[in-house]
């Protein structure tokens, strides 16, 4: 993997091999396209699992946990990185409301994106062409490169934020309403959070609230609210040696027994068993 200037931060790799492709990593500002090239392959992004087969693509929303392993003997992947500023930079003021639904949409909904999916062919062309310029870096060869990038976001933002019918609008609506929800969980998930607290914000009841909240995101506040932290813990045990007791305080649990249980339900595996396979 070879990192580019700051002045266009991207990075392209291709990994092949048995067992772990890419270990347990996190990135804050960059986002991901994976393809599996060989084999089968189970991705981990954030709390969710999905098994990949050659010819797959997948997306890494930033924030989020992401590992690669081969789950049948030899398997080989590539990916395309590049930072959220690249993204950020070319939206006009109205886009930004895109932007963020495609933010929430994608971290809470993860997709994986099969030949024969509207957007495949894109995806496709465009990581070929992205790789073959980055091997020959031929005069020039950035430009390609973030015009693939441009056209990759591009389908994946209609993807997930286009608007077909009545059903998808009032979903479209009700995200954008739970901006200030989304962000006040953001802001204190290491503290308790009620469910009564987060409908106060957008003045609706506590029942409306839950069932707008589920219909919106995909998942009932306490999933997402739990999700949140899991994701957050398993970045603080890949990162840190930090004990199980002080990152189950860190995240919001109550004590290190509840934070034991609630990520074997998410991971099925103990956050001492991950933290060693992360390393």
């Amino acid at each position: 993997m070879r990192e580019i200037d700051s002045k266009f931060p991207f990075k392209m790799y291709s990994l092949s091999g048995n067992g772990a492709l890419v270990f347990p990593r996190v990135s804050e500002t960059q986002m991901e396209i994976v393809e599996v090239t060989a084999g089968n392959v189970k991705i981990q992004i954030g709390t969710e699992c999905i098994d990949a087969s050659v010819g797959d693509f997948l997306y890494v929303p930033h924030g989020l946990v992401y590992r690669a392993d081969a789950t049948d003997g030899y398997a080989s992947i590539r990916g395309m990185i590049f930072d959220a500023s690249i993204i950020e930079a070319n939206m006009v003021s109205y886009e930004t409301e895109i932007l963020y639904m495609f933010y929430v949409q994608s971290e809470n909904k993860i997709k994986i994106f099969k030949e024969g999916h509207p957007i495949h062919s894109i995806l496709s062309r465009c990581m070929s062409d992205s790789y073959e310029e980055y091997l020959a870096k031929d005069v020039c060869y950035k430009l390609p490169i973030r015009a693939n990038i441009y056209l990759s976001m591009t389908a994946l933002l209609r993807n997930y934020c286009t608007v077909k019918n009545e059903s998808e609008r009032i979903v479209y609506h009700n995200v954008l309403r739970l901006r200030p929800v989304i962000n006040y969980i953001s802001e204190h998930f290491s503290e308790k959070i009620y469910v009564e607290k987060l409908a106060d914000i957008i003045m609706v009841s506590p029942d409306y609230f839950t069932k707008m909240f589920k219909d919106s995101i995909g998942k009932t506040p306490v999933d997402y609210i739990n999700g949140l932290r899991v994701n957050r813990s398993m970045k603080l045990l890949i990162e840190t040696d930090k004990s199980i007791a002080d990152i189950s305080e860190d995240i919001g649990f109550c004590n290190a027994n509840y934070f034991h249980k609630i990520f074997k339900q998410y991971m099925e595996v103990s956050p001492l068993a991950y933290r060693k396979s992360a390393k």
